[in-house]
């Protein structure tokens, strides 16, 4: 087994076309071992099929014409045996020695068998001479007469050399054919290959490349995935670079401001009238600094998360709903929140859907006139709001990360609410109506 796959490893090693070769002269070795023999052995039987014909045609004239061929173009010799005086009497072979000669070491036995069981005819063949001969005895219709017909082998070995070369032939020039075939077929796998492997080195090199493949079979269908695949990245890395710039702009601010009221602070200045004011605002945008990190931070994770292949649960979410509105009561006195759920099990992790829900929710309270209502059904929640629509122009983009509203903070809660929805297959979706804004989470079919 080791030595198998450490044939198979270096195998693997090997290119294409060397793959290809190697193959291809193992076939060249199966055909010659085991299609060869299998070819002389129907050549073979072709052949004495033949033979045996030969020898009833030319006994045909001699049973129904009684004429004895002295000789013919490839010589069949004919001997006459009578039972009823035990003798050869005719034969067209000139010596009398070597018709008994052929008796004893060739057709003996069959004769005395076909004169033993009264059979019609007999074929075989046998080694005399250190020659092979076909042989034929046949009765002579309504007499006590057999006609011994034999045929030397010359002429068969002629026959079977000449067919075995021409199949060997035909075989060897379709292998030929095939070869040059597969080689051109490899070839052509290989091109694209190799359009795809620096298509994959200029993806890695952070080069502009183009990948251009007019197949539909499975090499079209990875080179799209590929061209699909650096269509994303090329996305990923602009968001990427877009959140960069923004999270180094949003955390500029309050990091000059710390540094800038702390100095003052040192030097006995206080910007804002007095000690503990002034130290209110350093505090004020450290929570803010914060709150920015905490909120990059969950939404890195929740990347992490989703490319993790967790087993997803379900919970009642209707539980988390009721606890969330109990706060905002607390917290939002002058808010009216309506609630109309019914008793349902969300898939998904119940500290990831308190997240999201509070987004939507203090999300919600600073734009809501007076009223928040919740509405929970199967695979369903809505958490309305009766505050201002949103801008046509920015709802495509809501759920992106740093597009901000109005009265946004930091531009990422609602992007976390996007992935923490699709992490667990739902969807989110924000629907303006005449009077309000609705953030609505369904189950994606």
């Amino acid at each position: 087994m080791e030595k198998i796959k450490s044939k198979l490893s270096f195998f693997k090693k090997l290119s294409l076309v060397q793959q290809l070769i190697v193959v291809l002269c193992f076939v060249g070795l199966l055909l010659v071992a085991v299609l060869m023999p299998i070819v002389d052995y129907n050549v073979t039987s072709i052949v004495d099929k033949q033979m045996y014909e030969r020898l009833t045609i030319s006994q045909y004239s001699i049973i129904y014409n009684n004429i004895m061929p002295y000789k013919q173009e490839k010589e069949v010799y004919h001997i006459i045996y009578d039972t009823s005086n035990n003798s050869f009497v005719q034969s067209n072979i000139g010596s009398v020695q070597v018709v008994y000669d052929l008796y004893s070491y060739l057709f003996k036995d069959d004769l005395a068998k076909i004169v033993n069981t009264d059979q019609e005819v007999l074929k075989n063949k046998g080694e005399y001479d250190e020659s092979t001969y076909y042989y034929m005895i046949t009765k002579i219709n309504n007499t006590s007469k057999y006609l011994i017909s034999l045929v030397d082998s010359e002429y068969s070995v002629s026959l079977i050399t000449s067919l075995r070369n021409q199949i060997i032939y035909i075989q060897y020039g379709f292998f030929i054919i095939f070869a040059l075939v597969m080689i051109l077929w490899v070839l052509t796998l290989i091109n694209p290959l190799k359009k795809i492997k620096n298509y994959i080195d200029n993806i890695k090199d952070r080069k502009d490349s183009d990948l251009i493949m007019n197949r539909e079979d499975e090499i079209g269908i990875v080179s799209k995935a590929l061209v699909e695949m650096k269509e994303d990245l090329d996305k990923q890395e602009s968001i990427k670079e877009e959140m960069i710039h923004n999270i180094s702009h949003d955390l500029k601010t309050p990091i000059a401001l710390i540094q800038t009221y702390a100095q003052s602070i040192k030097d006995d200045v206080y910007p804002y009238g007095d000690k503990d004011s002034s130290i209110d605002i350093i505090l004020e945008n450290a929570d803010r600094l914060e709150h920015k990190v905490k909120s990059f931070l969950y939404l890195n994770r929740l990347d992490y998360l989703q490319g993790e292949d967790n087993e997803i649960g379900s919970f009642a979410i209707q539980d988390l709903i009721e606890k969330i509105v109990l706060q905002m009561d607390f917290m939002k006195p002058d808010l009216h929140l309506e609630t109309e759920l019914e008793d349902v099990q969300f898939d998904g992790d119940e500290e990831h859907w308190r997240v999201a829900i509070e987004n939507i929710i203090e999300n919600a309270s600073r734009y809501a006139k007076s009223v928040i209502k919740i509405t929970l059904k199967e695979d369903y929640l809505e958490i309305y709001n009766d505050g201002e629509n949103i801008d046509e122009t920015t709802l495509p983009y809501l759920f992106d990360p740093y597009v901000k509203g109005v009265k946004g903070q930091f531009g990422l809660g609602l992007s976390i609410v996007s992935k923490i929805s699709s992490m667990f297959q739902y969807s989110v979706t924000a629907k303006n109506h005449d009077v309000g804004v609705s953030f609505i989470f369904q189950k994606k079919k």
